[in-house]
């Protein structure tokens, strides 16, 4: 093999690596011999909701956020949820919400009792892949995931809770973006490889 032929091989595991930076890798057709990158390893957020109030409309300053970092520009992929609530009399299951976003607020809303229109207290769990609805989201160069507690309605008194999140986790599927160092010393590896199997041809 010619080293023309190892230097568009070079090239083409940089433009990989290149394309690794978005944090997904999508292969468009596999050949016999292709190099194939593997996605980031995916890591798991888990948070205990217990005893967290429900109190207004999203953006309300009284709302529970909770702030986790997760690294810059990490994709979340999926959530899976296994929860006990308690709509107050007044309020209903259905406008018990949680939004989990960036810090600018972009991501995604969630209502685990969507369509009961009544109060009470359920259980409800479940998983969902967020890319098969195309709600796939990266948080900021913060790193930080933001999930605010709120509800769909105000519907009791001023500063009055609508509801209380009894028990129970959210699960968040987290794909991190590769540090730079991590670029480095892989196309490092690649380059002497190649170098190697050049001269062992030549």
């Amino acid at each position: 093999m010619t080293i023309v032929k190892y230097m568009l091989r070079l090239l083409a595991l940089v433009s990989l690596a290149t394309a690794m930076s978005s944090g997904v890798v999508h292969a468009a057709e596999v050949n016999p011999g292709a190099v194939v990158a593997l996605q980031a390893p995916l890591h798991t957020l888990q948070v205990d909701i217990a005893g967290i109030q429900n109190y207004d409309e999203r953006g309300a300053e009284n709302n529970v956020v909770l702030d986790f970092y997760v690294g810059p520009g990490a994709s979340i992929t999926s959530f899976r949820w296994d929860v006990n609530v308690t709509s107050y009399v007044g309020s209903y299951l259905s406008e018990m919400k949680i939004t989990f976003s960036d810090t600018l607020g972009n991501g995604v809303t969630f209502t685990p009792g969507d369509g009961d229109d009544f109060d009470g207290t359920m259980d409800y769990a479940g998983y969902q892949d967020l890319g098969e609805l195309g709600l796939v989201f990266n948080v900021g160069a913060d790193g930080i995931l933001r999930l605010e507690f709120h509800d769909g309605f105000k519907d009791l008194g001023f500063d009055e809770a609508e509801g209380v999140w009894n028990a129970g986790t959210l699960s968040f599927g987290i794909m991190p973006v590769p540090e730079p160092s991590a670029y480095a010393t892989v196309l490092g590896g690649l380059f002497l490889l190649a170098v190697a199997k050049w001269r062992r041809h030549c």
